[in-house]
């Protein structure tokens, strides 16, 4: 049943009753009347009706008057004339000003129906069309912005990758979020293995960056909870969610919290950080799905990196420099960067997987999965391997700097990890 409005203005109240009880309510229509021409014109500013039926004479305004104001406002409404006679010159006149059709009194029921559905036919069509093409160009607009997303999330990708500073992955996370997401704000918690509280690492507002000792015991705020849980969240409003935690506002950054968008920082399945978007700017003002799958892919990047980062601190501290040159070189020989690159896939792959409904996911995408993080984790024992060497033999390596020899140890690493396992890597 059809909900469009309709508003009959007619100094005749026997046309509107006749108009608006016995006809246009039996078909569906919401009516509105008024019975002279200053009544329609404000009840058009408020209701802003779907079509008018508009008597020609009546006191005061006629029907003429009150079409051409309509025209002055810009009023697209289309406009049905009722006239006593045949009135050709008036009739002909509103014509000029944009009246789609009119009913000469006395008009039957059938010709109302019809002279309604050929005004609101043409009407329909333009709400449609404007509607498809409103919602073609939202399309267009976020298929840019993802193409320019995955752009700027596989440059920052492979400059984190190319990093085994911790500081650097910090600061290009930063710079990441802001140009990804469009943030006022941006933060990066990491956990402190003795105490298991979240210490902030590293926050930015603008382009300053800021480094404060922030710590928040296990579950307080909205990074607490993103870290115990292990999922992230969206909290569009931080005034109605009791789970935000205002003291780091009040304390460290006086800096206002509206809304914050939190993804946990993950390593061969176990949580070590959350990463904070706060204040989304720009063109939307709140956060929305794709920005959740953007800082998730961001999120693997940065945590491999940092994963790596304190991999290779741990390596300066027990080689000697000839050893570390070494090792990098075998590194860079054996995984280069491509273990960011297989962690982002695996994790972008098992989120869509668990997007899909139970019958309806695909196999090949769940093997797909299944198999990218398997190779993973065979890089991964790649690095627990490089990390447990203690007796540092050379093997032949075509470059400036001999390798480290683990062939042998990696062999039966990799043996190891095709006996029935959790699939966990010790570290």
């Amino acid at each position: 049943m059809s909900k469009e409005t309709i508003l009959v203005v007619d100094d005749s109240q026997e046309i509107r009753y006749f108009m608006r009880d016995k006809l246009l309510v039996a078909l569906g229509y919401q009516v509105l009347t008024a019975p002279d021409g200053l009544a329609a014109l404000a009840i058009v500013e408020r209701e802003r009706p779907h079509l008018i039926f508009l008597d020609i004479n009546m006191p005061g305004m006629s029907g003429c008057e009150v079409l051409q104001t309509l025209q002055n406002r810009h009023a697209d409404i289309p406009v049905i004339m009722i006239t006593s006679h045949g009135e050709p010159s008036q009739i002909l006149a509103c014509f000029r000003l944009g009246a789609k059709d009119y009913l000469q009194k006395p008009f039957t029921a059938e010709e109302v129906i019809v002279a309604i559905e050929k005004a609101l036919s043409e009407s329909r069509w333009l709400r449609e069309r404007k509607d498809m093409t409103e919602t073609l160009a939202e399309v267009n607009r976020k298929l840019q912005n993802r193409i320019r997303a995955w752009e700027v999330l596989n440059q920052v990708g492979q400059t984190i990758a190319a990093t085994l500073n911790e500081s650097d992955t910090q600061r290009e996370l930063m710079r990441g979020l802001k140009e990804l997401v469009q943030v006022e704000a941006g933060s990066l918690f990491l956990v402190d293995e003795e105490t298991g509280e979240l210490v902030l690492r590293v926050s930015m507002q603008g382009k300053i960056e800021k480094r404060k000792t922030v710590r928040l015991k296990p579950g307080q705020g909205i990074a607490g909870w993103v870290f115990q849980h292990g999922q992230p969240l969206i909290v569009p409003d931080t005034l109605k969610d009791n789970r935000f935690y205002s003291g780091v506002d009040q304390q460290y950054t006086g800096f206002l919290t509206r809304s914050i968008l939190a993804v946990p920082l993950k390593v061969n399945g176990k949580t070590i950080g959350v990463i904070e978007a706060i204040n989304p700017i720009g063109e939307k003002n709140h956060f929305e799905q794709i920005d959740v799958e953007t800082l998730g892919v961001l999120a693997s990047s940065v945590a491999v990196a940092l994963e790596n980062a304190q991999l290779y601190e741990q390596m300066r501290s027990s080689v000697t420099l000839e050893t570390l040159q070494k090792t990098v070189t075998t590194l860079a020989h054996h995984i280069n960067n491509s273990l960011t690159v297989t962690l982002m896939i695996a994790n972008f792959l098992q989120e869509k997987v668990k997007s899909f409904p139970n019958e309806l996911r695909p196999e090949w995408l769940e093997r797909s999965a299944d198999t990218i993080k398997a190779e993973a984790r065979r890089v991964a024992h790649v690095l627990y391997t490089l990390n447990q060497v203690t007796d540092v033999a050379e093997d032949r390596y075509y470059g400036e700097t001999n390798m480290i020899d683990i062939g042998e140890d990696l062999k039966n690493a990799l043996a190891k990890l095709e006996e029935p396992s959790t699939g966990r890597v010790e570290k």
